[in-house]
């Protein structure tokens, strides 16, 4: 019996980094070989990653959602030197030998990876052993370059961060995007909020404008759809809506309306209200199947931005800040698509129609609510 790191494969040629999907496995399971452990993705596609070993489980060394690098340790196995059907378990990954004749080990490859040293940084950090370089050598080379550099102090980015980053990367390599810029009388949209009087219930401009969003998707399919590879469209019967939300440390979240269109307007608003105070509570709901996102900057004075579109969602919608235009209070919605899937022609219906809906949004009599303050 061994003890055994299972690390992340070399899937493709180029590939650098990955994203832990989902455990299969859990600490105490039996594993045989070949049988699914994990699932990760790249930046092309999803996969199911296989156990070179049979063993059990001893436990992950990394979480749902992580980025990692290639070569970097995700699992601990509990192994036997030879597995159930007769063949010798694969050997390990032979440590790498620099001209001064010190060993680097695939562990303290991986790690100096992580921590973003260079190769040829690597081979000029000097062993504590004097003979095999170790993960603590690279931290103790990184605290004396900081020691040494007091103009600046490196920070690890947040995992939430990474992802991100990991998913923008995604993007750049996939979508293929298309803007376009459209301008609204944001006054009924005003004048709709102003006119609810309804006690504990006060939707925002951009509440009311998300509402517009969803129900317009009802007739705009490909707003409802995610791309399959480049081969096929999965159209959803109803939109997920993510909306962008700023938490207090300059850190961005999403807040995920599942099924908006099908809600009706105060449980819109409601559930938004929820999802919105949960994100920036912390809590990140972005997952596979946001098709739209929204981004507004109007309490910042931001007028104008190209926002950009995050895979495999097909597109996102930013609002800017209200201005005055010749006595009409104006705002400006700035469209990227996924230009794979939506042409321009069904983007510019789409934004015609959203225009249209919230400039004839018409004030609720509030006398006729039963409600008023």
């Amino acid at each position: 019996m061994s003890i055994k790191d299972v690390i992340v494969p070399q899937m493709g040629e180029g590939l650098q980094e990955v994203r832990l999907i989902e455990k299969r496995k859990q600490a105490g399971d039996s594993v045989v070989r070949d049988e699914i452990l994990y699932t990760m993705e790249t930046d092309k596609a999803i996969l199911e990653v296989e156990s070179p070993y049979s063993g059990v489980l001893r436990g992950w060394l990394a979480e749902e959602g992580d980025v990692l690098p290639i070569g970097a340790p995700v699992a601990r196995m509990t192994v036997s030197s030879v597995i159930e059907d007769g063949h010798a378990e694969k050997a390990p990954e032979a440590p790498q030998t620099h001209e001064t004749g010190v060993q680097i080990p695939p562990r303290t490859r991986a790690y100096a990876k992580q921590k973003g040293v260079a190769a040829d940084e690597l081979m000029r950090i000097t062993p504590s052993n004097g003979s095999k370089l170790m993960p603590e050598d690279i931290d103790a080379a990184l605290t004396s370059r900081a020691a040494n550099l007091a103009e600046y102090v490196d920070k690890e980015l947040t995992p939430w961060h990474r992802s991100l980053i990991f998913r923008l990367k995604r993007s750049q390599q996939t979508v293929v995007p298309g803007v376009m810029t459209r301008r609204i009388d944001w006054a009924p949209v005003q004048r709709y909020a102003g006119s609810i009087r309804k006690k504990g219930f006060r939707p925002t401009d951009f509440l009311i404008f998300a509402w517009c969003v969803a129900q317009v998707a009802k007739d705009h399919p490909r707003f409802r759809s995610t791309l399959i590879g480049e081969e096929a469209a999965r159209e959803y019967a109803h939109i997920n809506l993510g909306i962008a939300v700023g938490k207090p440390d300059g850190q961005l979240t999403t807040a995920l309306i599942r099924s908006a269109d099908a809600l009706d307007f105060e449980t819109f608003i409601n559930t938004a209200r929820q999802r919105i105070a949960a994100a920036r509570g912390g809590r990140d709901q972005a997952d596979e199947t946001v098709q739209l996102h929204l981004t507004y900057m109007g309490n910042y004075g931001v007028t104008d931005a190209i926002p950009v579109v995050v895979a495999p969602a097909v597109g996102v919608i930013f609002i800017g800040a209200t201005y005055q235009d010749n006595g009409v209070t104006r705002a400006n919605l700035t469209l990227t698509f996924d230009h794979r899937l939506i042409q321009g022609i069904e983007a510019a219906y789409f934004m015609s129609a959203l225009v249209d809906a919230c400039e004839g949004l018409v004030p609720r009599d509030a006398t006729k609510e039963g409600e008023e303050d």
